[in-house]
Formats: C-alpha cells, sequence, structure tokens
C-alpha cells in the first residue's frame, strides 16, 4: 500500500512537472507570436523612419541635420521628464486591476498637462544659451513644442495598450506616428522642394499636433474616458519610473547633445547619421521589452528571484533580437553614402561601431525591468541615476580627446559598466 501511494506521488509529481514545462512552453510560444505580430507593424514602421530620416537628412544637409539633431536629442532626453512616470504607473495598475485604469490615465493626463510648460522652458534655457544653437527663439520652441508633445503622447497612449495586453495596436501606433512624418517630409522636401530648416520645423509642429490628438482620441475610443485625477500619494513611485527613463534616454542621446557643445554643425551631422541608425535599431529591442514588462510585474510578486528567473530564462531571445538588430543596423550603416549622399560617408563607420551597443542594451532592459517587476524601481532609478551622471563624464572626456571616435568608444563603455551594474543589483538585493 504503502509503495502504491510512493508510486501515486511520484506520478504526480511527473504530471506536474510536464504540466509545467508544458504551460512554460505555452507562455513561450504566446510571446513569440506576439513578438511576431508586433514586429510586423513595428518593421514597417522602422522602414518608414529609415526612409523619412534619409529624406530628412538629404534636405537639410549636413550641417542643418547637425542642428537638427542637436534639438533632436535635448528633447529625447527632457520628454521623459514629463509625465512624472504616469504611463508606468498605469501600466502596473492596469496590468494588476483593469477597474483601476480610468483614475491612472486620468492622472497620466493631469501629470503630463503639469509638467509640460516647465520642461520645454529649461530645454529651451539649455539649447540656447549652453549649447549655442544657431536658430531663431521662435522656431527653437516650436521644434522643442513640437517634438516633445508627439513623442510623449503616442509613447503613453502605447504604453496604455499594453497595460490592456494589447501589444499589436501598439505597434499600429508606433507605424502610424513616422508614417505621418513621411508624408510630412514627402510633403515639405519633394513636392514643396524646400530644405530650410525653420520651415520644416513649422511642418513638424503642425504634424505633431494631428498625431497627438488622433492617438488620445483612438484611446478614449477604445478604453474609455479618462477621470481627471491627482494622485498625489503616487508621485514618489511614478517619479522613480521617471528617473529611470530619464537616465536611459540620457545614455542614449546625450552623445549627440554634448557633441553639440564641441564639435561643428557638419562634424554633428556626421555623427548624426550614424546614431539616427542606432535608434531605430533600438525598436525590435523595445518591443520584446514591451511584450515582457506587464510579466514582470506579476513574476516580481513572488520576490525578485523569481523577476530574475523570468529575465534570465528570456536572455537568449534577448540577446537574438540585440544581435539582429545590431546587424541590421551596420548593414544599413554601409549603404548611407548611398542613401543620403557622399557628404554623409563619414556616417557610415559611427553606425558600424555604436551597433555593438545593441545586444548590452538588451541585456540592460532584462535586468532593469527584473529590479521593478521585484518592487525595486528606486533602486533601478537610482543606479540609472548615478550611471548617467559618469556616462556623462564618459562622453565629455571622450569628446575632449577623441572628438566623434572618443565619445563612440566612451558611449559603449558606459553601457557595459551599466549592463553589469544592473545584473548585479538583481543578485544583491536578495
Amino acid at each position: 500500500m504503502q509503495n502504491d501511494t510512493s508510486a501515486a506521488g511520484n506520478r504526480l509529481s511527473r504530471l506536474r512537472g510536464v504540466s509545467a514545462r508544458g504551460w512554460q512552453a505555452a507562455m513561450s510560444s504566446v510571446r513569440l507570436r506576439q513578438f511576431a505580430f508586433s514586429l510586423g507593424p513595428t518593421s514597417a514602421g522602422l522602414g518608414i523612419q529609415f526612409v523619412t530620416f534619409a529624406i530628412t537628412a538629404k534636405g537639410l544637409g549636413v550641417a542643418g541635420f547637425g542642428t537638427y539633431s542637436a534639438i533632436l536629442g535635448v528633447c529625447a532626453i527632457s520628454v521623459e521628464a514629463i509625465g512624472l512616470g504616469g504611463a508606468d504607473l498605469l501600466v502596473r495598475a492596469t496590468a494588476r486591476d483593469r477597474g483601476r485604469f480610468s483614475r491612472y490615465f486620468g492622472n497620466m493626463l493631469v501629470l503630463i498637462g503639469l509638467t509640460t510648460v516647465p520642461v520645454i522652458a529649461f530645454s529651451d534655457y539649455l539649447v540656447k544659451d549652453q549649447l549655442g544653437i544657431g536658430l531663431d527663439g521662435w522656431h527653437l520652441l516650436m521644434a522643442l513644442c513640437g517634438e516633445t508633445m508627439v513623442a510623449r503622447i503616442s509613447t503613453s497612449i502605447e504604453l496604455t495598450m499594453v497595460a490592456h495586453r494589447e501589444v499589436f495596436r501598439a505597434s499600429l501606433i508606433r507605424f502610424a506616428t513616422p508614417s505621418v512624418r513621411l508624408a510630412a517630409a514627402i510633403l515639405y522636401f519633394s513636392i514643396m522642394g524646400r530644405h530650410a530648416l525653420p520651415g520644416w520645423i513649422e511642418i513638424v509642429l503642425v504634424q505633431s499636433l494631428l498625431m497627438s490628438a488622433m492617438a488620445l482620441a483612438v484611446a478614449m475610443v477604445l478604453y474609455g474616458w479618462p477621470k481627471p485625477t491627482l494622485l498625489t500619494g503616487e508621485i514618489g513611485g511614478g517619479a522613480a519610473f521617471a528617473v529611470n527613463q530619464f537616465s536611459r534616454a540620457t545614455q542614449s542621446n546625450l552623445d549627440r547633445v554634448i557633441l553639440a557643445r564641441f564639435a561643428s554643425a557638419e562634424a554633428l551631422g556626421l555623427y548624426s547619421a550614424g546614431a539616427r541608425l542606432l535608434q531605430i535599431g533600438l525598436f525590435p529591442i523595445q518591443v520584446m521589452t514591451r511584450i515582457l514588462y506587464p510579466e514582470f510585474f506579476a513574476q516580481g510578486a513572488k520576490g525578485i528571484a523569481a523577476s530574475r528567473r523570468f529575465a534570465v530564462s528570456n536572455v537568449p531571445a534577448m540577446l537574438a533580437v540585440g544581435m539582429l538588430a545590431g546587424g541590421a543596423v551596420a548593414l544599413a550603416g554601409s549603404f548611407a553614402p548611398f542613401v543620403l549622399g557622399k557628404d554623409f560617408a563619414g556616417s557610415r563607420t559611427t553606425a558600424l561601431l555604436l551597433s555593438f551597443s545593441l545586444p548590452l542594451i538588451a541585456m540592460q532592459y532584462l535586468a532593469a525591468d527584473a529590479l521593478t517587476g521585484a518592487g525595486f524601481q528606486r533602486l533601478r532609478a537610482t543606479i540609472y541615476g548615478m550611471t548617467a551622471v559618469l556616462f556623462g563624464l564618459i562622453l565629455v572626456l571622450g569628446a575632449r580627446i577623441g572628438h566623434s571616435t572618443g565619445v563612440i568608444v566612451a558611449y559603449l563603455v558606459g553601457h557595459t559598466i551599466l549592463m553589469i551594474t544592473l545584473w548585479a543589483a538583481t543578485v544583491v538585493v536578495e
């Protein structure tokens, strides 16, 4: 009888093991399908982004594109301070309880409204007084408003869709945003035959207003109206999310901002063309990250060990995506002189060298989200904040020593340090 009981227990254990493996396989299959479905619109969006970038760079010329890239670099960093992490709070709350969506949706929009003006005012001061960008005040303000607005709204609506586990719809927003920008570029540079940076900024402002209004309208139709609320008790947690995103954006864009301080507009234009390809290469990594992001909160509820195990289980997939994205960036860079013109030939080497950072960034995302899912968002924000300062110092040193080449080396070193620090943190906090 005892042997029969033991045998039954063994069979039950084996069945549980098979069931667990089957569940894991099913979940992996679901994530693979989500990635495949969302990568379709995203890949189309990447192609559109590349065409838009090529038309814009060629239309503005090396110097004009260098000036525009410095402004874009500042916008890409400052936009993460707008909203104080309200979109991330929405994802966390909605992933755990759909009934909380309308309040957190309203909180997100209120925070965006409260923080937009001071952030743009500081960005305007930084570009005019510290970088010395040669652009009149009104057009500089238009550029900052247009670029930060469309980036903040479209990203927030993407995350709203991710919170509802609708990654494919989020990818459609990611597809629509560059599509509208491409239409604007074709209108201005090809149909109107104009090439002045101020005129392009005016077109971008109109396009940004239209795209932002459309994205908000779609979200409200799909998920309901927001309840305007300021959740003061969540401001600290949201700020931690914002510090993390701000620091991450700093590490991805500070190179162009610093180079604008030390190099000519022409040199900045060549570097920025190569760096722009790198930004496009980040998209597949971000798609995979957003698919996994809600699951980190579910796993993290069991503790950092479970969250770290989930991160480790996804290392092969994320590493593969990072390496493929890096290869695509290097390949695209080799065509830069043919697509952009011989004046941009120098951007080929920049794209090749910067492509080595994409696997590093992919690994950073996994470790960082493991910390966030397990409730260590403030630790993650602290790590990103401290390494962002170190990153800036390394970039300044690189720019002073080796200009563009020095900045590239510093960029790779900085991302390696951040990757090691984040993974070490997932072990130390246990």
